[in-house]
C-alpha cells in the first residue's frame, strides 16, 4: 500500500491523475494540498474539493496552499484548461471545506508523523515543497519518495522553447526541491508526451453514465476541440496522470540517474531543467557533470501498459452510474 499525499494545481490533467489515486485499491491517499498554477488557488482548491466529492470520496482533507511563486510574477495556463481549470465544466458547490491549516503545514506533519512511509507526489508548481522542506529540511530523510511532474530534458518545453510549465511558473522552488536531498523521480515531458490517450478511449470510459467519466469526457473534449484543434493536437498527454502511476508501477517507465538544475537567471531560458546524466552514451562524456546525480529521471514510457492501466482502474471504480 502507498501512502500518498498529493500536492496539485486542478487541472484538466491533474483531475485525472486524481481520479486514477482514487481508483487505485494500492494507494491510500492522505491528503491533497493545492497550489496556485493552472488556474488561481482558489480554483485549484475548489476543483481538488469538487473532484473528491464528484468521485464519493468526500472524506480526504484539502489543504490550501500557496497562492504565487517565490520570487517571480505568478502565471497561469487558463489558455490550456479553462477560466476554472477544469475545461468550463461545472461541479456543484463542494460540501466541504479546506482544513484550517496551511498545505505547508499539512506536507510537515504527514511526513513527521509517518517516517520512511509517505511519497509525496507534485504534479503543480513545487512551491509548497520548497516551503516546507526549507522550514524543515529533516523531511528531506523521513520521506519515503518524491514524485515529480515537471521538466523538459532531453525535448522542447511546453509554455517556452526549453521550459515545461510547472517548472517555469515557479523555477526557484523547483530548484530548492530539487537539491534538497530527498530521493526524486523526475517524471518530464521526456517520457509525459508519448503517454497519450486519444478520444475514442475517453469516451470508451464514459459509455456508462458515471459522473466521473463523463467529467473526463466533457474536460478532455474542451482541451481537443478549444485549445488542441488549432494546434494539431489530437490525443491528450497524460502529464500528471503519468506522474502519478509512477507511485504504483515506477516500471511502467525507464529511468536514468541525473544530475538536474534548474536556469533561474536566462531572460529567454527561465525554468529550462539541465540535465547531465550518469551515463551519457549519446553526448560526449568530457561533459559529464562532476555532480551526484540528484533524481532518477524518466526517459521512456511503456505507454501500451500505461494506458491499458489507467482504463483498466479507471473503468473498475467508475464504470456503473449512479
Amino acid at each position: 500500500m502507498v501512502r500518498l499525499l498529493l500536492d496539485t494545481d486542478p487541472g484538466i490533467d491533474d483531475a485525472l491523475a486524481l481520479f486514477l489515486a482514487l481508483a487505485s485499491p494500492d494507494i491510500q491517499l492522505e491528503a491533497v494540498t493545492t497550489v496556485s498554477g493552472n488556474v488561481h488557488v482558489d480554483f485549484t482548491t475548489r476543483n481538488a474539493l469538487a473532484l473528491l466529492e464528484l468521485a464519493g470520496r468526500p472524506g480526504i482533507p484539502v489543504a490550501r496552499g500557496c497562492d504565487r511563486p517565490l520570487v517571480r510574477q505568478p502565471v497561469i495556463a487558463d489558455y490550456v484548461h479553462g477560466q476554472n481549470g477544469l475545461g468550463g465544466v461545472m461541479l456543484p458547490e463542494p460540501q466541504q471545506r479546506p482544513v484550517s491549516v496551511h498545505a505547508v503545514d499539512v506536507i510537515l506533519q504527514k511526513i513527521l508523523e509517518a517516517p520512511g512511509e509517505i511519497t509525496l507526489a507534485a504534479i503543480g508548481p513545487l512551491t509548497n515543497l520548497a516551503l516546507a522542506v526549507r522550514r524543515e529540511p529533516r523531511i528531506a530523510q523521513l520521506v519515503r519518495e518524491v514524485l515529480v511532474m515537471g521538466g523538459a530534458l532531453r525535448v522542447p518545453g511546453n509554455v517556452t522553447p526549453v521550459s515545461e510549465f510547472n517548472i517555469f511558473a515557479d523555477p526557484h522552488a523547483a530548484h530548492i526541491v530539487l537539491h534538497a536531498g530527498w530521493p526524486i523521480r523526475l517524471v518530464s515531458l521526456d517520457a509525459t508526451n508519448h503517454a497519450d490517450m486519444r478520444r475514442e478511449q475517453f469516451n470508451a470510459l464514459a459509455t456508462r453514465s458515471h459522473p466521473v467519466t463523463q467529467c473526463m469526457k466533457a474536460m478532455v473534449d474542451y482541451h481537443l476541440d478549444d485549445f488542441g484543434k488549432a494546434r494539431g493536437i489530437t490525443a491528450f498527454h497524460m502529464h500528471d496522470p503519468l506522474c502519478l502511476a509512477a507511485a504504483i508501477s515506477p516500471d511502467l517507465i525507464d529511468w536514468k540517474p541525473a544530475y538536474v538544475d534548474v536556469e533561474l537567471n536566462g531572460t529567454l531560458t527561465l525554468g529550462a531543467t539541465v540535465a547531465y546524466f550518469e551515463k551519457m552514451e549519446d553526448i560526449d562524456p568530457d561533459l559529464a557533470h562532476p555532480r551526484r546525480s540528484n533524481v532518477l529521471a524518466s526517459v521512456g514510457v511503456d505507454v501500451e501498459r500505461f494506458v491499458a492501466m489507467y482504463m483498466e482502474r479507471i473503468h473498475n471504480a467508475f464504470s456503473l452510474a449512479r
